[in-house]
């Protein structure tokens, strides 16, 4: 989206960044010309990103995540530092 002076002027003054800009284009729900991004909005991404966070945690203690698939089907799962490419050169021979 295009920025004018006015804008760049008003976030030097009120000393909101353009991230916080891209978040309420991104989050905000629109209301006429406005995108509002409230504390409601915030609070919840904000929880769900904590929730997301100790997901990624969860999967880094374990070496990381392979999942196979086969189609639509989700065949298997197992630990990512798990895997022993010199055994699948022997099953494969």
């Amino acid at each position: 989206m295009h920025t004018t002076t006015h804008i760049h002027a008003r976030m030097n003054q009120r000393g909101i960044r353009k991230e916080l800009v891209s978040l309420a284009l991104d989050l905000g729900r629109i209301e006429g010309d406005r995108y509002v991004l409230d504390t409601k909005t915030i609070r919840a991404e904000m929880s769900e990103l904590r929730r997301k966070l100790k997901f990624l945690d969860d999967a880094d203690r374990k070496g990381g995540v392979v999942v196979v698939a086969a189609g639509d089907s989700l065949v298997t799962t197992y630990r990512a530092d798990s895997f022993c490419r010199a055994m699948t050169k022997t099953i494969n021979s």
